[in-house]
């Protein structure tokens, strides 16, 4: 059976994507921070309907807690076959309101952790026959986003983390994408109204995702023989 690991797994895109892997006959991973109960039920369900999920607690922003996720990785799965790094939090801020508490936050979470998460998978991943990481950016990672300077600032980080493992990964034969989806129905749009949504989708040319949506464009990136793919969903 593969294995999959999905941070910030316990909603959202994450859970979504927990669904499709397990779904599909992986034994999934999932990670969460805060979200206990969350986890803990979206993994009932699953095993109810014969799946196999396992959750597991850590604070990806803290490098010391990655490292020792992976090492109970190591000791109870042995390989990993598919990463992917879904944890992430948003800001909306003008720039002069941005403290440096809001700054750490925001990179730690969404960068760091990202980062940190590819380089202790690398072992566990190069005993898969096919491994593979999918980092989850944001329409703002490519474009950018007026009030979002902080979170832009590492979904762009994401893409070229991406850029960059592609390259150097690909000789040990395990491919590196990433999705960037534009505006998903999830508690980070929650507070849009109907007629934002229908703004932004006009001026961007696009529709409002699913969370459903984006986890199958992730499963693909996973598990389809392309590498290096910065897919900007429309």
């Amino acid at each position: 059976m593969r294995i999959a690991l999905v941070t910030g797994g316990s909603r959202g895109i994450g859970a979504a994507t927990v669904r499709k892997f397990a779904k599909e006959g992986y034994s999934v991973i999932l990670n969460y921070n805060k979200s206990a109960e969350q986890a803990e039920q979206l993994k009932s369900c699953l095993v109810e309907d014969g799946c196999d999920v396992h959750c597991y607690q850590a604070d990806i922003s803290d490098p010391t807690q990655v490292a020792a996720m992976f090492s109970w990785i190591a000791t109870y799965f042995r390989r990993l076959d598919v990463l992917v790094n879904n944890a992430g939090i948003s800001l909306t801020k003008q720039l002069q309101d941005v403290t440096v508490r809001d700054y750490d936050a925001v990179m730690n979470t969404n960068a760091k952790a990202a980062f940190f998460c590819c380089q202790q998978a690398l072992p566990l991943l190069r005993k898969s026959d096919s491994g593979a990481i999918v980092n989850v950016s944001s329409i703002w990672g490519v474009m950018g986003a007026s009030c979002e300077s902080v979170y832009s600032m590492s979904k762009f980080a994401l893409v070229g983390l991406t850029k960059s493992l592609c390259k150097e990964l690909k000789p040990l034969g395990i491919r590196v994408n990433c999705v960037c989806p534009p505006i998903v129905s999830t508690d980070m749009s929650c507070h849009l109204s109907g007629g934002d949504i229908a703004a932004f989708c006009s001026a961007h040319k696009t529709r409002l995702y699913t969370p459903e949506d984006v986890a199958d464009d992730i499963f693909n990136l996973a598990t389809k023989n392309i590498t290096g793919k910065i897919l900007i969903e429309r």
